[in-house]
């Protein structure tokens, strides 16, 4: 299975920082809450890679991760 980069994928810098007053209805706070866990899949743990190789399943992590992002993109579609 190819891994996803993220540099290949949407990435969704508008959630950073966001604090402006119009974000308090329950969808766009969905929306924000799903860009942050977007981004939080995105960023590299690099502790917990180094766990995966240590355990020597970090292939096996990385296909994981790729089945979440593969998700996640289907959930900011249907919102």
């Amino acid at each position: 299975m190819q891994h996803l980069k993220p540099d290949a994928l949407e990435y969704p810098s508008q959630y950073l920082n966001r604090m402006d007053e119009n974000s308090t209805t329950k969808d766009q706070k969905r929306r924000d809450a799903l860009g942050l866990f977007y981004e939080s899949v995105l960023k590299p743990d690099h502790e917990l890679r180094q766990c995966a190789h240590n355990q020597k399943c970090y292939n096996e992590l990385m296909d994981i991760r790729n089945d979440v992002i593969i998700y996640l993109k289907t959930l900011r579609v249907e919102k």
